[in-house]
């Protein structure tokens, strides 16, 4: 094997693997988001041209009132999950557009306090002193949620830098109610109509089947 040889066959090697490295550098790509799940950060990976998977952390809290049955609450709004998503491009050089679909995983919920302007508490009609002690109410959303969605963005293909993505899905499942009187509340109202007010709670809670989830995102690609 001539000199002349070698050195072609260490050149092809060489350039072959850089293209290699490249290749697969711009597998990665690193994130941050803002929408409806409010501030996040996420890490994706390109498996292959038509498929990419990610891992990101998304949260925010958010106070405001709200009334269910003949009670106001002041409220709290706290959502911090994370999330394993997988993205398909089903034609990614024709259209950019992918399917997303997998699971939310955290404690996302609201909680209230119940408040009174007069010293007393309204309970399904029937007014009882407030006594100094609080009523307190929770809505809790499941611990693990499945996501499907659409977007554009995140893509397998695309070359090394700075772009944007976009992602429209909804997170499934309805949240529980914890409803929780103090005893001599409790005893004053009786206990159906404290039932009552619980199954108000519920019903609003029920029409949440699904949570709405749109946000844009400035991605790195390396």
């Amino acid at each position: 094997m001539t000199f002349k040889f070698q050195r072609s066959v260490f050149l092809i090697a060489f350039a072959a693997g850089i293209a290699s490295t490249a290749q697969a550098q711009s597998r990665n790509e690193i994130y941050g988001s803002a929408g409806t799940e409010g501030l996040g950060i996420g890490y994706g990976y390109g498996i292959n041209k038509n498929f990419g998977a990610r891992v990101e952390v998304n949260g925010f809290s958010y106070s405001r009132g709200f009334n269910a049955g003949d009670l106001h609450y002041n409220a709290n709004i706290r959502l911090v999950h994370a999330s394993l998503l997988g993205d398909f491009f089903p034609a990614p050089s024709v259209v950019p557009i992918r399917l997303t679909a997998g699971v939310l995983i955290g404690g996302d919920q609201l909680s209230g306090d119940a408040t009174s302007s007069q010293g007393t508490y309204s309970i399904n009609g029937v007014t009882v002193p407030t006594d100094g002690e609080t009523i307190h109410a929770k809505l809790k959303f499941p611990t693990v949620r499945p996501y499907v969605g659409i977007g554009f963005g995140h893509n397998p293909n695309a070359k090394a830098g700075l772009s944007m993505a976009f992602d429209a899905g909804v997170a499934i499942g309805k949240p529980s109610v914890s409803f929780d009187v103090p005893a001599g509340i409790a005893n004053a109202a009786g206990a159906q109509n404290v039932a009552a007010e619980e199954q108000n709670l519920q019903s609003k809670a029920n029409k949440l089947p699904v949570y709405p989830i749109v946000k844009v995102s400035l991605t790195y690609r390396w």
